[in-house]
């Protein structure tokens, strides 16, 4: 079975994912600590807990911003199509 939007979003996801935790993971190390871009209460994927944090003025971190959009996306696709459940996720 070949869905070709589950394939273009999964591109996305592995391609934002491998910039973020590969190719710019000295940045990503480093950025990590800053309470600018990673509140003290936040985590990685949820880095200003209680807003929908999406990148934008003064975010330097353009391929975090993207890695979080496509995430959210992807993951949202899989929710509306049955490939996810989140209540099943450990």
């Amino acid at each position: 079975m070949e869905n070709e939007e589950l394939k273009e979003r999964l591109q996305e996801f592995i391609s934002c994912f491998e910039l973020v935790f590969d190719i710019d993971w000295d940045y990503t190390k480093n950025s990590i600590v800053d309470e600018y871009l990673i509140d003290i209460h936040g985590t990685f994927l949820d880095p200003f807990p209680g807003e929908h944090y999406t990148g934008g003025k003064g975010d330097n971190w353009a391929n975090r911003s993207s890695f979080l959009a496509a995430y959210r996306e992807l993951k949202a696709f899989a929710i509306s199509e049955g490939l996810y459940n989140p209540d099943e996720a450990p």
